[in-house]
């Protein structure tokens, strides 16, 4: 029984708990809004917009006139994040804008905010106030100023879409896109050096400019190389970005010989983009001793100077390799096309004659012969027999390019 008495007893004190919890939380929120609904009651608006445009780096001056009402008051001038800038003239809050802001008191009516040396953190929206009370709590907004900062176009990038962003091979589609930023927002110009304006106009059929984008329907290896993007906004100055295209290509071979000075001069000449290694061989094992001269971005010719003696005759290997592929082309040096040294100039003609009758001249043997050999008049038909046998077995077996 007497444990039945003591449960009401318990109930009642958690009940009187809870209700004073629940008691002091209303009150709590009651007193957030009417503080909340007080502070906002505190900012009357009396006020209009002014729309302030400067330059980077220049002076902003926002004048604001008091009405009648208020010719006694002093003016406080509240940035973009709703700090007061200023406190009275000649001083302000932070010691940072000390030479940046100045409080004006032209006339009795009239205050005005300088700030000097603006940039682009200083744009947004400020406002003239009118406080009622020392504290700063209660204030009258007279007006407020829209400060937009006029920055000049700058460039952020070029960048390239196409379906292989790593290789642009050749006869590829490519979309180039011109970012740029300032304010007001620039307009992207496309220009070819050397060429015309590209205003977003159909102006080529493999070259089309629209908004800031270019697209190049067929990257050729006879498409222009360079690119440059304009970004103008009417603050100068002007910027300009230029972007490179070279499509890759897989190199492209030709080797060609001839006599220098009784020196045999072999010549490799390469058309690849890019190029990673080019080399010549001789049975198989890579020669130093070699220059290499670039002709444009997608030809070079790598050289081979070698001294007329028994030691030169061997198979010679041209090789360069890029990331599309590896090509190789082949020449044979051998005792065959470098016979007798002393045929007069005459003769040499006219077997020239004859051997461009038969097969094509382009041989590294036949021009050896041509411009080197020496054939007694005595032997000129065995001679002669001999080196057409020996040209068809040296075609079927060593001359691959």
């Amino acid at each position: 029984m007497l444990t039945n008495n003591k449960l009401p007893t318990t109930l009642n004190i958690q009940n009187a708990d809870e209700n004073e919890k629940t008691s002091k939380m209303m009150i709590s929120i009651y007193c957030t809004s009417f503080f909340l609904l007080l502070s906002l009651s505190n900012v009357q608006s009396d006020d209009y917009l002014e729309n302030v445009s400067v330059n980077t780096g220049e002076t902003a001056t926002l004048i604001c006139d008091l009405p009648e009402k208020y010719s006694n008051k002093q003016a406080d001038f509240y940035g973009p994040t709703g700090r007061l800038l200023i406190t009275k003239t000649d001083e302000d809050i932070d010691n940072g804008d000390r030479t940046r802001f100045l409080l004006e008191h032209t006339y009795a009516w009239t205050w005005s905010l300088i700030l000097s040396d603006v940039s682009d953190d200083d744009g947004g929206e400020y406002t003239c106030r009118v406080s009622s009370s020392s504290d700063h709590q209660t204030s009258t907004i007279i007006k407020r100023f829209n400060l937009t900062v006029l920055t000049p176009p700058k460039i952020v990038d070029i960048t390239i879409e196409s379906n292989n962003n790593e290789i642009l091979q050749e006869n590829e589609q490519i979309i180039l896109k011109c970012s740029a930023r300032g304010t007001p927002p620039p307009k992207i110009i496309w220009h070819i050096p050397g060429k015309r304006y590209l205003i977003n106009k159909r102006n080529d059929r493999n070259i089309i400019a629209f908004d800031n984008k270019l697209l190049i329907k067929n990257l050729s290896r006879t498409a222009p190389v360079d690119y440059q993007c304009l970004a103008d906004n009417g603050i100068p100055p002007r910027d300009t970005r230029t972007k490179r295209l070279l499509p890759s290509i897989s190199p492209e071979l030709t080797i060609h010989s001839s006599i220098q000075s009784s020196r045999l001069v072999l010549n490799c000449t390469i058309f690849a983009r890019p190029l990673t290694t080019a080399k010549w061989k001789r049975n198989r094992f890579e020669i130093n001793d070699i220059k290499r001269k670039q002709i444009n971005d997608y030809t070079v010719e790598l050289l081979l100077v070698l001294d007329i003696t028994p030691n030169i005759f061997g198979m010679y290997e041209c090789e360069a390799e890029n990331p599309l592929k590896i090509s190789k082309a082949f020449i044979n040096i051998d005792d065959t096309i470098l016979i007798n040294r002393t045929t007069t100039s005459t003769e040499t003609a006219t077997l020239l004659a004859k051997y461009r009758r038969i097969s094509s001249p382009s041989y590294a043997q036949i021009e050896l012969l041509l411009n080197q050999g020496s054939i007694c008049r005595s032997r000129f038909y065995w001679l002669f027999v001999v080196n057409l046998l020996l040209l068809g077995y040296s075609h079927g077996f060593y001359n691959r390019r």
